[in-house]
């Protein structure tokens, strides 16, 4: 059984589950985790807290927030994740994380089988609403480990592992997490999106936020808008992004990082996982 820690106990707890607390350390920060080489999970209470996830290309992250919120800045854009929402984190991508208030969450990470971020069908870096079967499962879950020895053999770690990938997997879809197709039925507010992402995605520092000012709406609206359409406000933007990358290197002879710099992309590496999250392989950038 994981017995309580808090503070800077608690702390430490969280940088040995690879959230690398930042800043000042909240003295009523209350973690508990069970940890495995190819799996672990979570649940902690903070007033405020900030981390910096391990980057680990071979895995990736969630976070179920219960109570308050997360901003998350995920290579280089900014994701507020709400109360009662989940979110699918690619390992490798730099991640940082802080709460906007009192919040409750809990963690988990995994060496997945298909849940990966390069091939699965479930979208990665964007929050989603969890309906209430999918919140108790993943949850009773998580408590039980949590509450009770951890498991004595390998075999039975591979299975615990197994499961909780199914689990969230199946949370994700009942989510609706599954990636769509654009539609080509635009509605106003949706149009006016499109507008102002032709006319600031070269800003490298041009986000969902700002677009929701731009269009004056607010960012729920925005995503709820573009959700409707199969698709999200980030990958519109990251696509229009792609898509000037593209032409840059089919008209120029450019370096990637001038590339990647005209485009709207803060960096070479953060172009090439756009590309890689677009279409798999992707398509390669223009040697420096």
């Amino acid at each position: 059984m994981n017995t309580v820690t808090m503070g800077r106990r608690a702390a430490e707890r969280c940088d040995d589950f690879g959230w690398h607390p930042r800043g000042r350390i909240d003295p009523r920060l209350v973690a508990e985790t069970m940890q495995h080489p190819s799996y672990g999970m979570g649940r902690a209470w903070s007033r405020s807290a900030g981390y910096r996830l391990t980057e680990a290309p071979e895995r990736i992250y969630l976070v179920y927030t219960i109570e308050g919120g997360f901003e998350f800045e995920v290579d280089g854009a900014a994701v507020v994740a709400d109360a009662h929402s989940l979110i699918l984190l690619d390992g490798e991508a730099p991640t940082t994380a802080r709460t906007l208030t009192t919040t409750a969450r809990f963690v988990w990470y995994l060496e997945p089988t298909f849940l990966r971020a390069s091939s699965s069908r479930f979208r990665f870096h964007e929050p989603v609403s969890l309906g209430d079967s999918s919140a108790r499962a993943l949850s009773a879950m998580t408590n039980s480990m949590l509450n009770s020895p951890a498991p004595s053999t390998a075999s039975a770690h591979r299975h615990l592992g197994i499961a909780l990938e199914h689990l969230i997997a199946g949370a994700l879809e009942e989510a609706g997490s599954e990636l769509g197709q654009d539609s080509r039925h635009r509605d106003g507010v949706f149009m006016a999106a499109q507008l102002a992402i032709e006319a600031h995605f070269r800003d490298p520092a041009f986000d969902v936020s700002q677009l929701a000012r731009e269009v004056s709406v607010s960012a729920r609206t925005l995503h709820g808008t573009f959700a409707r359409l199969g698709t999200t406000p980030r990958r519109e933007i990251e696509r229009r992004r792609i898509a000037e990358a593209n032409a840059l290197s089919d008209a120029e002879s450019l370096s990637a990082a001038i590339t990647a710099e005209r485009a709207g992309f803060s960096s070479a590496k953060q172009l090439r996982r756009a590309l890689v999250r677009t279409s798999g392989a992707g398509r390669s950038t223009p040697r420096p």
